[in-house]
């Protein structure tokens, strides 16, 4: 487990199950985050249980310290051991739950475990549309906008451009 002032990062639980697949199937959540498609409980379970079978993966659960409560999730993916980079994702499900810097930390907590765990010198991660306190979350913990990815994205019936951010590890030189 990783633990900062606010929050924790552990492991899912079979029990975080239906909140995810809730928060998945939310339109608003799931346009923040690029197209919004349903998912179906099969695709959705093979997905869960597949998790912890991909080393190319790693899920934490979010939650405040000493709450079980599921605040989301914090996910580094496409790990490449050989170039040692991947790209870092965040959901904070609730809306009740987000701009308290909760997000914030655990983003830093997986910048952390990125360096310090995998070994990676680089983490991506991409903004959909206009979403401007993503972009200052990520700029407060380092990352830096690489550029636009314009119309990459098509989200709510329109094209919307994909920012990319990018961080480099401090000591990788």
């Amino acid at each position: 487990m990783l633990s900062g002032e606010k929050v924790s990062l552990g492991p899912l639980t079979r029990g975080d199950g239906p909140l995810l697949f809730a928060w998945l199937n939310q339109a608003s959540v799931g346009r923040a985050n690029g197209s919004y498609r349903p998912t179906d409980e099969v695709k959705f379970d093979q997905w869960f249980t597949g998790i912890g079978n991909d080393p190319a993966r790693v899920v934490f659960a979010i939650r405040r310290k000493g709450d079980a409560r599921l605040l989301g999730y914090v996910q580094i993916v496409d790990i490449n051991a050989a170039y040692r980079t991947a790209v870092l994702g965040i959901l904070i499900g609730a809306e009740r739950d987000r701009g308290q810097g909760l997000g914030r930390e655990a983003v830093q907590l997986a910048i952390d475990f990125s360096w310090r765990d995998l070994n990676l010198q680089r983490l991506t991660l991409y903004v959909f549309g206009d979403n401007p306190r993503a972009v200052r979350t990520y700029l407060g913990v380092g990352f830096e906008v690489e550029g636009t990815m314009r119309r990459a994205a098509f989200s709510d019936g329109h094209f919307q451009d994909v920012t990319v951010m990018g961080l480099l590890r401090p000591d990788a030189g």
